[in-house]
């Protein structure tokens, strides 16, 4: 097992870091995987997340701030997070266990329609012409991806709620699903409603490209806006996790954030 992983993590966890770094692994993907800034993120993401009492006082449960590097793109990482969350929910649902730590709803806060469009391709592929919104599955960014961020046995399963469950963030409000959710949102009004629908949730902000009301809107701020919903996600009872991705030190070869 890979020296990183803690022995307190669920067996699922253990699974997927090893399927993600141990040298076996990693070596039969012939140059398929991890960054060293994605894999330190995931890491510690992953240790101080499951190191939480799902019954702690709300003030107690910290925002998950994932610093990337410019050029190292953030989606591998919000990928991995998600299958880590997705599969441990429905393992411990399995095993007849309620662990308040994972969750099957979601919530990817893009503010630009750029970011939002890269995250319905990565999640549902590219649009098929003529298709009137149909997406090609085939081709998400998720299937791409899959050799690295999900085991052979689970990718049917894995591939099975993403196809059912990811929609916009207006729809979501429009006609919740109580069994799971990948609400891709525009931020402000919409996201704040798509939580206050969702029990247990993660909700994906990226910190490090500010929408273009980020001076305000009628007074309302960015930096205000995210407070807001921290302050909302923190007076809940049900744990509700938080991950933000800030841009680190720069690098060169800039890509766009969300893939």
């Amino acid at each position: 097992m890979n020296p990183a992983v803690s022995p307190r993590v669920t067996p699922t966890t253990a699974a997927l870091l090893q399927w993600w770094f141990d040298p076996p692994c990693t070596q039969a993907r012939a140059g398929l995987g991890f960054h060293d800034e994605q894999r330190r993120e995931i890491l510690r993401t992953i240790a101080a997340h499951e190191a939480l009492d799902g019954d702690a006082p709300p003030r107690e449960r910290p925002v998950h701030r994932v610093a990337l590097s410019t050029g190292i793109d953030q989606i591998r990482v919000l990928l991995a997070l998600l299958v880590w969350q997705l599969l441990n929910h429905r393992d411990a649902l399995a095993a007849g266990l309620d662990d308040p730590r994972f969750t099957s709803h979601f919530i990817a806060v893009a503010h630009h329609a750029r970011a939002r469009d890269r995250l319905f391709a990565t999640f549902s592929g590219q649009p098929v012409p003529g298709s009137h919104g149909a997406r090609d599955f085939g081709t998400a960014g998720l299937v791409r991806l899959a050799e690295l961020l999900i085991p052979g046995h689970r990718r049917d399963e894995v591939y099975g709620f993403v196809c059912a469950h990811v929609c916009s963030g207006a729809q979501f409000v429009r006609q919740p699903v109580s069994d799971g959710v990948i609400a891709i949102s525009d931020g402000r009004l919409e996201a704040l409603e798509c939580l206050a629908r969702l029990p247990r949730v993660m909700v994906f902000d990226d910190e490090s490209h500010p929408p273009h009301w980020a001076r305000g809107i009628g007074g309302v701020t960015s930096p205000a806006w995210r407070q807001h919903l921290r302050r909302i996600a923190s007076s809940r009872d049900e744990l509700c996790a938080q991950v933000v991705f800030s841009q680190g030190a720069h690098r060169e070869a800039a890509e766009p954030s969300w893939l």
